[in-house]
């Protein structure tokens, strides 16, 4: 395994009605090593992920949902971030890290 694209996501793209819905994905990890996320949203008001974040241990699958409420159209972003895992507590990860 390589870690060129640690982590693969299908499908790729969450695409939600206006009226609100849901999604499911699975998230798999490709690297050698575990590693720790963290799902971060550009619009918390209108997504809820039901993982915000963990680890994921080499080739784990890990399914998520991606659920929605009714809103205004708008060009949102779900973005999976990922990196070694080090700790014991996954988000600690990425505190301080914008």
């Amino acid at each position: 395994m390589s870690c060129s694209f640690a982590i693969a996501i299908t499908p790729v793209r969450s695409l939600q009605h206006l009226g609100g819905g849901t999604s499911k994905h699975k998230m798999v990890n490709q690297c050698d090593r575990k590693l720790a996320f963290k799902v971060r949203s550009s619009n918390n008001s209108n997504y809820f992920v039901n993982m915000i974040g963990g680890f994921i241990d080499v080739a784990e699958t890990k399914e998520f949902i991606i659920t929605r409420k009714a809103g205004k159209p708008q060009p949102d972003k779900l973005l999976i971030c990922f990196c070694d895992a080090t700790g014991p507590d996954a988000l600690e990860h990425f505190q301080g890290r914008g």
